[in-house]
């Protein structure tokens, strides 16, 4: 069991790296759209907004693989493809319960859970901010990062 929770603590914080990465280097490049959006027309708020929502479904994809991974490298299941749907039906909580974990292993698909709800939360929050500058703010963007 002590492998099982080591080796699911240590992709939960690897998805997290991951997904701070990501948070960073998105935020760092549209910086200047964040920061200015009233010089942009609705298409171009429009294009800053999927460009976030893109990129932030890369690193969830990512970080399904990396449990994907975990999994095919523990044994547990048959295939690379049946590891990422396993591991992309869990991450999202969803569980349909066609392919499960054996009683050793099953553990770390629950970590993997709390891992994707936690991970898609702070993806929401993000997207709420960019949308609050973006779309709904009288305020200059400048001021609301500040206070952020």
């Amino acid at each position: 069991m002590l492998l099982q929770i080591t080796t699911a603590t240590g992709v939960l914080l690897a998805t997290i790296v991951i997904h701070g990465a990501a948070v960073m280097l998105l935020f760092r490049m549209a910086r200047e759209p964040v920061s200015n959006p009233q010089n942009l027309r609705g298409y171009a708020r429009l294009g800053v907004s999927c460009f976030f929502v893109a990129g932030f479904v890369m690193a969830h994809m990512i970080e399904i693989m990396l449990w994907a991974a975990a999994y095919r490298l523990a044994g547990e299941l048959q295939s690379f493809e049946e590891a990422t749907y396993f591991s992309a039906i869990t991450f999202a909580t969803i569980g349909y319960g066609d392919v499960t974990l054996s009683d050793e292993w099953r553990l770390a698909s629950a970590i993997e859970g709390v891992n994707g709800i936690l991970l898609f939360g702070w993806t929401t929050a993000f997207l709420f901010k960019v949308s609050e500058i973006m779309w709904f703010s009288r305020n200059t963007p400048r001021e609301i990062i500040a206070r952020s």
